[in-house]
């Protein structure tokens, strides 16, 4: 190899360097300029981006699963998890009646942030953080936020009077907000105070039995499940697992999924308790009592 090779060589790899660390950087910061405190937001890519990452649009569990920037984002209207950069960046990006919200990624992922439509549920019920429909999306000024699912107004963590009362600043994702409790102050006599994930609690009228207050048989576990679209309301029942490597539900119940549902007839007189209706949620699936929504 002659000197003039030698040199050409050189200079070619030392002008497309900076092309690289300008791309290594853009996809390993993952940093949007309005991030929050130790949080990482993917970027918006474009349309040739988008295309060059094998992950994007793909189905995942994780976000370790998704090319950086991209995040493992559930989605209800695709019944599951994508991956996927963001979408907006500020409010007027997204179409009138939506706004543009941090979202939180499966298993510590960065943020995303999507346009999600404004709704009626209103501070302390339940909501979908990315809704299917207006009917599950939180009113103006709350975020939909924590494990469950809660309409809430942002907070600093240790600043409780930041809370109304019946609420407490909790360390939630996508960010601090405040979630609601009943430990405290108590229910109506009608209702009951349900506890969920985050330390949150709500006043709510409990269909099924009350697990949390009769513990569940051994072997069984206490399915609490809230409903964005029924504030105020909570079904509760003891879980009993069936399908691959199970036993055989007992007797009365039929398998749905991997759990133990009654079951019951509707032409018969095998009918559901009160919150809950017969359905069959598919010809090759029999008829078992689902909560009533």
């Amino acid at each position: 190899m002659n000197w003039r090779m030698l040199l050409s060589i050189c200079a070619g790899v030392f002008l497309a360097l900076p092309l690289v660390l300008l791309l290594g950087a853009f996809f390993q910061s993952e940093v949007a300029i309005d991030a929050l405190p130790g949080m990482r937001i993917s970027p918006m890519l474009d349309i040739e981006q988008r295309m060059r990452l094998i992950t994007y649009g793909r189905p995942c569990r994780a976000s370790a699963e998704c090319e950086p920037p991209l995040g493992c984002l559930h989605q209800s209207r695709y019944k599951q998890a994508l991956c996927t950069d963001s979408r907006c960046t500020t409010d007027a990006q997204c179409p009138e009646g939506q706004v543009c919200r941090n979202l939180a990624t499966e298993e510590h992922g960065p943020l995303v942030r999507f346009c999600v439509p404004l709704g009626p549920r209103q501070e302390g019920e339940n909501c979908s953080p990315v809704p299917d429909d207006q009917q599950s999306a939180c009113a103006s000024g709350l975020l939909c936020g924590g494990t469950n699912g809660w309409c809430a107004r942002p907070c600093h963590l240790g600043v409780e009077a930041e809370c109304p009362e019946g609420f407490f600043c909790a360390d939630a994702t996508p960010e601090p907000m405040c979630l609601p409790t009943c430990a405290k102050r108590g229910c109506p006599a009608d209702q009951e105070c349900i506890h969920y994930d985050d330390g949150t609690s709500q006043c709510a009228h409990v269909y099924g039995a009350n697990c949390q207050q009769s513990p569940c048989p051994e072997s069984q576990w206490c399915h609490v499940l809230p409903h964005p679209k029924h504030p105020g309301k909570a079904w509760n029942w003891c879980v009993e697992e069936c399908g691959k490597d199970s036993p055989p539900c007992s007797a009365g119940k039929v398998c749905d999924g991997w759990k133990c549902i009654p079951a019951c007839d509707p032409q018969g007189s095998a009918v559901c308790a009160e919150g809950f209706r017969c359905r069959q949620p598919s010809p090759d699936k029999p008829f078992g009592c689902h909560p009533d929504w």
